[in-house]
């Protein structure tokens, strides 16, 4: 089991914001590189702003393009890639969004990531707990 805190936020109108903030290793197929996500489990897939898909060296297939719907009526373009995703000690094998715009979040979503893995939110007691279910993962290729 892993464990992380929290982060403060502080907003203007809300006040103090406790956001599940996690540290997440993204091993891609030229380059590696470590970020901070959000945990959403309100987001079907895992995104990564354009730059970040660069860097990892993510293949640019417009037949995998995709449109991902959040609040309101905007929509954010991507394609789909696949990476390993390191959190903790677990390595999880996943289909992540690689949106074709720079303006959006780093989010570690629910497809392939809560199906490997039990996740609690324990706001109250500024805790989140992650643990490994099973290798559910393990034939999903990557690349």
């Amino acid at each position: 089991m892993i464990e992380f805190p929290f982060i403060r936020r502080s907003s203007k109108k809300l006040g103090d914001i406790f956001k599940p903030i996690v540290p997440v290793g993204i091993v891609g197929p030229k380059h590696n590189i470590n970020v901070m996500m959000l945990l959403d489990s309100g987001a079907d897939i895992s995104m990564i702003p354009y730059s970040v898909g660069e860097v990892l060296g993510l293949e640019l297939n417009m037949k995998t393009r995709s449109e991902a719907q959040g609040i309101g009526e905007g929509s954010v373009s991507y394609v789909l890639g696949s990476a390993i995703l390191r959190i903790g000690h677990y390595e999880i094998p996943a289909r992540i969004g690689w949106a074709l715009i720079e303006e959006i979040p780093l989010i570690l979503g629910r497809l392939d990531i809560f199906r490997t893995l039990s996740i609690e939110f324990r706001e109250s007691e500024n805790r989140i707990l992650i643990r490994k279910l099973r290798s559910y993962n393990k034939g999903l290729q990557v690349y």
